[in-house]
């Protein structure tokens, strides 16, 4: 019997695929992924606007529409923390207190922890099977002598929401062993190979618990 797999990326830029120009970013080369694994029908619904904060996401998963829009996901994506992490940076050169810092990564870690617990209890209202995979962040800046220790904070409290239903995908490895090559002609967001890449490293975190649905 043909079932229909429900994709439901959320995010910022990177879910939307800004600097693929005329390739949808990440999003459709992993449902392509998707499709081959199961041999089913995909759906996918796109939840992300430019410049998204932790904050805002929390905020729009506050609200009963987008929820009930997300109640049949079986697949969830999530690209957040980069823009927090960018207007800390706006912050320090005005500043140049690293404080500013500090708090954009205990303000992410609080919202994360919401944003996740908000999407379980969205799934728990309308059962079916599901899982959420949370894509690091990459560093465009390494140029910046302090930019690889915050990325990398900000990377292990994504990789700390890790449990049955959550999988961290890490792509700040494979993009900083390419460099330029796969990021965009601004240096700041992946080309089409940057987001194949991407769709490459969340389809190797595998697809439990939806494996059973596999023909």
């Amino acid at each position: 019997m043909e079932r229909t797999i429900y994709y439901r990326p959320l995010g910022d830029s990177i879910t939307l695929g800004t600097g693929a120009f005329f390739h949808r970013g990440f999003i459709h080369s992993y449902s392509n992924a998707i499709t081959n694994v199961f041999k089913q029908p995909v759906r996918t619904e796109l939840f992300a606007q430019r410049g998204m904060m932790s904050s805002e996401l929390k905020q729009l998963l506050n609200d009963s529409t987008i929820q009930r829009r997300l109640a049949p996901a079986n697949i969830i994506t999530i690209t957040i923390g980069s823009n927090d992490l960018l207007e800390a940076h706006d912050h320090f050169l005005n500043t140049f207190n690293p404080i500013v810092f500090e708090r954009a990564e205990e303000t992410f870690y609080k919202n994360l922890i919401e944003i996740i617990w908000t999407l379980h209890l969205i799934k728990y209202y309308h059962p079916s099977p599901y899982f959420i995979r949370l894509i690091g962040l990459y560093n465009p800046f390494p140029h910046l002598p302090y930019s690889a220790f915050w990325i990398n904070r900000f990377n292990a409290i994504l990789h700390s929401m890790e449990s049955p239903l959550v999988r961290y995908v890490d792509v700040l490895t494979p993009i900083s062993i390419r460099g330029r090559r796969v990021l965009s002609f601004g240096g700041v967001h992946p080309n089409r190979k940057g987001y194949q890449l991407i769709a490459k490293k969340i389809n190797e975190t595998g697809y439990e618990p939806l494996s059973y649905l596999q023909l």
